[in-house]
């Protein structure tokens, strides 16, 4: 009898709010894409309860067998899955990704079977609607004294909508102090940057929006964006980049509060 294999994961995207992004992790046999039976019920009891709004499909492959079958394979894992949810009530149209990364992003080493494993897989991202998120009150005064070359700091209460670069109303505040500060200051020149919590093997955050991984990046940008648009700053005080997950200040998130201290969007002073 085969062994049947399923992995849960919670993991949350959203900044300055609840985790709105929860990932499945379905483990596949060896050179098999039929969904082990454990993870149809867990799937179907997951969609059940979920008012989903977008879902990404990642499939996977060990280091066995040629790139060109590993694509092929891990393109029939997650179609499978796709497959699976549409039969279920999940609409195409909320289904926005589907794709096979072959053996190209591997979880582990490939060195044991144990670590083949577990690089067999299909990851399932489910985007969920925000419904009545609190937002905990902060302080987003930024303090014009601290503002010296070479420091990095957090923007507080700076809130985006979940896996998307989009900026909530309530931040609003926080970028309007941003802006007076550099209003005030003519030589400030800074560095927007993004950051993210919950990533793994990937690079930077899922954006629904632009459907690719660069959600850290958009988020700086959307900051920039609003700098020069709404405030009028000269952009060529600006600039902005993303580093996803490889900053991070906490390795644990487990918690809503661990996640948010590496979910931020910070800005390093340059010059002044």
């Amino acid at each position: 009898m085969k062994r049947l294999f399923v992995i849960f994961m919670l993991c949350g995207l959203n900044v300055g709010g609840n985790a709105q992004e929860k990932k499945y992790t379905v483990l596949f046999e060896y050179n098999q894409s039929a969904i082990p039976d454990t993870a149809l019920i867990a799937i179907m009891k997951l969609i059940a309860k979920k008012d989903i709004e977008h879902i990404k499909i990642e499939g996977h492959c060990d280091s066995i067998g040629s790139k060109e079958y590993n694509y092929s394979l891990s393109s029939r894992r997650a179609n499978e899955v796709k497959k699976l949810l549409t039969a279920n009530g999940i609409s195409t149209n909320n289904i926005n990704t589907v794709v096979g990364y072959g053996e190209d992003k591997p979880l582990t080493s490939n060195e044991s079977e144990k670590d083949r494993q577990l690089n067999r897989r299909v990851i399932i991202h489910f985007f969920t609607n925000e419904k009545n998120e609190q937002h905990k009150p902060g302080n987003s005064s930024l303090n014009q004294q601290e503002f010296v070359v070479g420091k990095k700091i957090v923007l507080t209460n700076l809130f985006f909508y979940a896996a998307r670069h989009k900026i909530k109303p309530e931040s609003r505040p926080t970028l309007e102090n941003l802006c007076s500060i550099l209003t005030k200051n003519a030589g400030l020149v800074i560095e927007i940057q993004g950051h993210v919590c919950c990533t793994t093997y990937e690079p930077d955050g899922y954006d629904i929006e632009t459907r690719s991984d660069n959600l850290s990046v958009n988020r700086a940008e959307a900051v920039y964006n609003f700098l020069v648009q709404e405030c009028g700053i000269d952009a060529k005080r600006l600039s902005y980049r993303g580093f996803g997950g490889t900053q991070k200040i906490t390795q644990l998130e487990d918690t809503e509060e661990l996640m948010q201290l590496n979910r931020r969007v910070e800005i390093k002073i340059l010059s002044q």
